[in-house]
């Protein structure tokens, strides 16, 4: 029996993407979406709480990655993805012990850009047009890829 690990977030791009090339060549978009959460205080007023969730995608091309800019408003598709690296072979003190970092991030399978028709930015960016309603689906096999200490989620 399969467990069921799926998940529907909207929200905001953190941060431009970071575009990596993995070890087989695929290009692979690293970045983290903020997704406000409204909580009431005790006196009744309501605020927004922002959430950040590191996530990952597949690319095919660049183009799209180029819609990956901070502040991009989106919804995805994907699942929760867990890294284990092992850690602390040299240290002696660890006597035999194994020591692992665990990372826990979004593997994303559908983005949806939502475009706020704000056409004037995107001229004077030269970002290549695309149509209104985009939706990128990643039809890459999983692959393991271990988000380290160089990519700052926020």
């Amino acid at each position: 029996m399969s467990d069921m690990n799926d998940l529907k977030l909207q929200g905001r791009l953190a941060r431009d993407a970071v575009l990596k090339i993995t070890k087989n060549g695929k290009k692979l978009a690293l970045f983290t979406l903020a997704v406000n959460q409204t909580k009431k205080n005790a006196d009744g007023t309501y605020f927004d709480e922002a959430n950040y969730f590191p996530c990952s995608a597949f690319i095919g091309s660049e183009k799209f990655a180029s819609y990956l800019k901070k502040g991009q408003p989106l919804i995805l598709e994907g699942y929760l993805k867990q890294s284990l690296k092992q850690i602390g072979d040299d240290d002696p003190s660890l006597a035999g012990k194994k020591l692992y970092e665990s990372r826990t991030y979004i593997r994303t399978s559908k983005i949806h850009l939502i475009f706020t028709g704000k056409k004037d930015e995107a001229e004077n960016e030269k970002i290549p047009e695309l149509p209104e309603n985009v939706i990128y689906e990643n039809d890459e096999k999983d692959e393991d890829v271990f988000i380290g200490d160089e990519m700052q989620f926020f």
